[in-house]
């Protein structure tokens, strides 16, 4: 049975972020997941130093997959020394239906508003 998660990764800034993404974005592939979205924020600051670097390049990956894989993706996570943080949550709502509900509110306090 698959799930909806959403796994977020922070990655170091003096390495090549793109191509981190791009392993990462194949290894859930490779797992078996179905990736719905990738949101690029860039690079950032972090809250706080973690191994002396002060910013990170974030990176949220939304996909479905079968519980089974999250334990061989949260393994590379952290075995990866590009990576400074990640956070592998499961989602009861798929990232696309959260935007649509958004503009239904929107729209809905706009109406209210005449």
């Amino acid at each position: 049975m698959s799930r909806d998660y959403e796994m977020a990764l922070i990655v170091d800034t003096q390495v090549d972020a793109d191509a981190t993404i791009d392993r990462y974005a194949s290894l859930l592939a490779d797992q078996g997941a179905a990736v719905v979205n990738v949101d690029r924020w860039g690079v950032r600051r972090l809250a706080y130093e973690i191994q002396k670097r002060q910013q990170g390049d974030y990176t949220f990956f939304y996909f479905q997959a079968d519980p089974g894989a999250i334990a061989d993706v949260e393994r590379a996570c952290r075995l990866d020394e590009d990576v400074l943080r990640h956070l592998i949550l499961q989602t009861d709502i798929p990232p696309q239906a959260e935007e649509e509900e958004d503009a239904e509110e929107v729209s809905v306090e706009e109406d209210g508003d005449e």
